[in-house]
Order: structure tokens, then C-alpha cells, then sequence
């Protein structure tokens, strides 16, 4: 009743977890095949600019995917 405001929790866009999880596989995949493929960079940058648009709670959510299957 009187105790702290709950401050709202960060919205988690579905699609946009889908985006990093696709992004951040591809990123795995070609970092994997070799890293000094143009192919890496493009799909890092991808990657990255994608990280920059995302929420903290949409970032974690789809970094605990990716552990989760192993990338």
C-alpha cells in the first residue's frame, strides 16, 4: 500500500526476439565457418544494430534462447 512504486516492466516485442534469435544464430554460424568471411561481419553489424534497437528485457530474453539451444 505504502511501499515502493513498481516501476513498469520493459515491453518484449515477440517479433523482435525472433529477429535477434535469427540474427545472433547466423552471427554463431558464420563465425564458425570463418571469421575472417566478409559473411561474419555483415551478419556481426546485423546483429549489433539489431541489439541497439532492442530492450534489455527483449536482449535477455533472447540470449537465454540462444543458450539455450546451444549458441
Amino acid at each position: 500500500m505504502f511501499g515502493r512504486k513498481r516501476s513498469e516492466p520493459e515491453p518484449v516485442r515477440r517479433d523482435q526476439v525472433m529477429k535477434l534469435i535469427s540474427l545472433g544464430m547466423k552471427e554463431t554460424d558464420a563465425a564458425d565457418r570463418d571469421i575472417d568471411n566478409p559473411e561474419f561481419d555483415t551478419a556481426k553489424a546485423a546483429f549489433d544494430a539489431a541489439l541497439g534497437k532492442a530492450t534489455q528485457a527483449e536482449k535477455a530474453a533472447a540470449f537465454d534462447a540462444l543458450k539455450r539451444h546451444g549458441y
